[in-house]
């Protein structure tokens, strides 16, 4: 990371605080919006360097999707390699006529997951960004085309409003100094509530090149907030092993080598809660006191609410399932050190499980009661989070 600028911290405070009322704009939500377009799977999308044989191809396909992604940024003439892999296809052109052109065919194309259009623009390039995604609706109206809003310019309620996307991308590299990691949360709660208020889900581009435990905390605070996908910088995440400028080749195929280590440890990890997490509605998000001292703008759990967490720095967000069911995902947000809560819940619990990482499983947790309430102790490392399903009175 390039070295911060740092701003006193009641500076940051007081910025936040004048900023707060504009970036949450709380509306209250009455009838559930109905969702315009919903994500195939908890996306990962990451950049790879590929060889020309198709073959060769295959290896790193299969190389990057044991790391934990699921989709790749590459032009058309890679779409059937991602078809023959189960890689999603995250399309890009420098001719975005011929990217039109291409899409024109692909509106039943299952490997497709969206079309990159721009990164970083300002207000003004918002009409013609709205031109932009209309003519791609026209010829594809199943698969999003995808607009980077840089979150710190503060444009993207008006970029919500005028170019109506189906999806929702930003970026916050909240570990740089310079890019007011002060707004984490705010941040977070803004493009949640763009989310559920247009009906649209929410990706976001992340810092890569920081510590297991920054990227741990970057991760469960933005899938704790319902964000359903995730992009990188810097992107170069797989290359292929070289001598000289030839590829090594091991049993005649390719060595692909990861660039980034931390975060495809961080990405395996992730991966088995990916297919319950992307058929989640985010209801909620509670923080509790004090939630950072930099970090000011999240919400505090309200006294009567049914679940209640101890401890400085911990968070909870909220989820319904298609079922109606409730889920939970409670999060350390100090990437500095390990810390414990006690889950305290509104009795009676009937169940309370606890998603497996490693496989993916649901798995019951012994729950004590004390003072009529359910209560459980949790302890989780530095930045970890924890996806738990609860079975409430008169749930089924």
């Amino acid at each position: 990371m390039r070295n911060s600028i740092l701003m006193p911290t009641t500076t940051k405070l007081i910025l936040a605080a004048a900023l707060l009322p504009l970036f949450l704009n709380v509306s209250a939500f009455g009838a559930e919006v109905k969702m315009q377009y919903r994500m195939p799977a908890l996306m990962m999308v990451t950049w790879a360097e590929w060889p020309e044989q198709p073959e060769q191809q295959d290896v790193m396909a299969q190389f990057i999707l044991s790391q934990g992604f699921n989709s790749v940024e590459v032009e058309a003439d890679k779409l059937e390699m991602c078809r023959r892999n189960g890689l999603y296809a995250r399309l890009g052109d420098g001719d975005i006529n011929n990217l039109l052109k291409t899409a024109a065919g692909l509106k039943d194309d299952k490997s497709v997951f969206a079309y990159f259009i721009s990164d970083r623009r300002r207000r003004n390039s918002f009409p013609g960004f709205t031109q932009v995604a209309r003519a791609f609706e026209k010829v594809d109206p199943n698969h999003p085309t995808m607009f980077i809003n840089r979150a710190n310019w503060n444009e993207f309620h008006d970029f919500t409003e005028q170019v109506k996307p189906k999806l929702l991308d930003f970026y916050h590299y909240h570990w740089d100094g310079r890019r007011h990691p002060e707004r984490r949360y705010i941040y977070l709660a803004t493009f949640r509530e763009l989310g559920i208020k247009n009906g649209i889900p929410v990706m976001r581009c992340v810092g890569g090149n920081v510590s297991v435990a920054q990227l741990r905390q970057t991760f469960y605070t933005s899938l704790a907030y319902g964000i359903q996908g995730f992009h990188f910088w810097p992107p170069w995440m797989f290359s292929i092993n070289k001598e000289g400028d030839k590829p090594v080749l091991k049993d005649g195929k390719i060595v692909p080598r990861v660039n980034v280590p931390p975060l495809a440890e961080v990405a395996r990890e992730i991966k088995p809660l990916g297919p319950v997490l992307i058929k989640l509605r985010s209801t909620a998000v509670y923080h509790t006191k004090p939630v950072h001292p930099e970090a000011p703008g999240a919400a505090s759990f309200p006294q009567d609410h049914w679940l209640q967490l101890s401890g400085e720095q911990m968070l909870a967000g909220f989820f319904k399932g298609e079922d109606d069911g409730d889920y939970l995902m409670v999060v350390n947000c100090d990437a500095g050190k390990e810390r414990e809560t006690t889950l305290s819940m509104k009795a009676p619990v009937n169940l309370l499980e606890r998603m497996d990482k490693k496989t993916g499983k649901w798995q019951a947790v012994a729950i004590n009661s004390r003072d009529g309430r359910v209560v459980f102790k949790l302890k989780l490392s530095a930045g970890n989070g924890e996806l738990f399903r609860v079975k409430r009175e008169g749930e089924q």
